[in-house]
């Protein structure tokens, strides 16, 4: 999916809701998120041991957002976010960790409860991701070395452009003219890392925690 296409298609979106909307916030956000990527659905041994042994690996995520809100209970926020992806895997003498950086473009539903100072939330919707640059760092016996993505190798064709979804909760407490939110998601690629004939399929998951602020325009 053309990246372009879908900032267009924000856009359009956001200038509907503006109509409608009561009220519109903005601000920063950032977290971290914690990946990895998983062969769901296969029975195969080298998926199992993949799941079994690949881990998390730490990545930053930093962007800004928008809440369109239509009352106290419902609003739209869409954002966009820079979010580094990946994975580790150890083995008896050898291990990979990858580190990838995509510019992801989560259209969240946000439900909110409480009272105007604080307040809870949930949120769920989709993401769109495209995945711009990347990195796999290689430990063999006491070697080490890296290599950047290639996305021009034959051999391994990636996806670059990302369809998934996340869902997350939080909470919200007004602080200094603004909202100070704090959120943990947990965020699923339904579309393969890699292009592949077969039906095992790498995705990439992850848990996310963050802080945004926000303020009304």
């Amino acid at each position: 999916m053309n990246i372009r296409f879908i900032l267009a298609l924000l856009f359009m979106l956001g200038f509907g809701f503006n109509s409608m909307a009561q009220t519109i916030s903005v601000g920063p956000r950032l977290g971290v998120n914690f990946g990895t990527q998983k062969i769901p659905g296969s029975d195969a041994d080298f998926a199992k041991n993949w799941n079994d042994n690949a881990e998390a690996n730490t990545g930053l995520q930093i962007g800004g957002v928008a809440n369109i809100k239509f009352n106290e209970t419902f609003s739209v926020q869409p954002e966009l976010l820079f979010t580094q992806k990946g994975y580790k895997y150890e083995g008896d003498t050898r291990s990979v960790t990858g580190k990838y950086d995509y510019l992801e473009l989560p259209v969240l539903a946000k439900i909110s409860f409480g009272s105007p100072d604080f307040q809870g939330f949930i949120t769920a919707g989709p993401t769109f991701g495209y995945w711009a640059s990347g990195k796999d760092t290689y430990k063999i016996g006491g070697s080490e070395f890296s290599e950047d993505v290639d996305f021009d190798n034959d051999n391994y064709i990636e996806n670059r452009s990302e369809i998934g979804g996340s869902i997350g909760v939080g909470f919200a407490a007004y602080l200094g003219g603004g909202s100070l939110n704090f959120d943990v998601r947990y965020g699923a690629g339904f579309s393969s890392v890699y292009d592949s004939s077969d039906d095992d399929k790498l995705k990439n998951r992850g848990i996310s925690v963050s802080l945004a602020y926000l303020f009304s325009l």
